[in-house]
């Protein structure tokens, strides 16, 4: 006998303390449950949407509201667009950022540094990026302030913050 979509979705699902129904099926690298349905292989919490709450309309996407990729309760999960979505990770602290970029070769103090050079107006962007081993274009952007924007000069008066006080400074 065949099973329905709901019943092959209930078959993966283990229920976990925090509420969650973590698939227990195929998951994807970014760890999201996979399934079969409407013939081809979808996530399965787009599939525990259609189930329990209908369709999903034209440019909506269907997000966590518990940031568990392999969540499939459908009270866990809300519609939006894919800016609500990256919204929602900004806000939630899920995006990283500076030094939370494994791949980032400066810190707060670095950034700091680099906008007090840059203050001085003493030496040209390439050479504060031969010093930090960084790019121009990313001195640059600095500059701007496109990006490192987190990252404020510290208030002699005001107590350090976590935010702008890194471990250790750049090389």
């Amino acid at each position: 006998m065949k099973l329905t979509l709901k019943e092959k979705l209930l078959a993966r699902v283990r229920q976990d303390p925090k509420g969650c129904w973590l698939w227990t099926g195929y998951l994807s690298g970014g760890g999201y449950g996979m399934m079969y349905f409407a013939g081809r292989q979808r996530g399965a919490h787009r599939a525990s949407w259609i189930i329990f709450r209908g369709r999903i309309p034209a440019g909506k996407v269907v997000c966590h509201k518990c940031d568990v990729p392999a969540c499939v309760n459908p009270d866990h999960l809300f519609l939006g667009s894919h800016a609500d979505n990256a919204a929602d990770k900004v806000k939630k602290g899920r995006c990283p950022r500076g030094e939370r970029v494994r791949v980032s070769k400066l810190t707060a103090t670095s950034v700091i540094e680099i906008r007090s050079l840059l203050a001085e107006d003493r030496l040209y962007m390439t050479e504060i990026a031969r010093l930090y081993n960084v790019s121009p274009p990313l001195i640059s952007a600095i500059k701007r302030g496109k990006i490192w924007r987190h990252v404020q000069a510290e208030d002699p008066a005001a107590p350090a913050s976590a935010a702008s006080t890194p471990a250790t400074p750049s090389s």
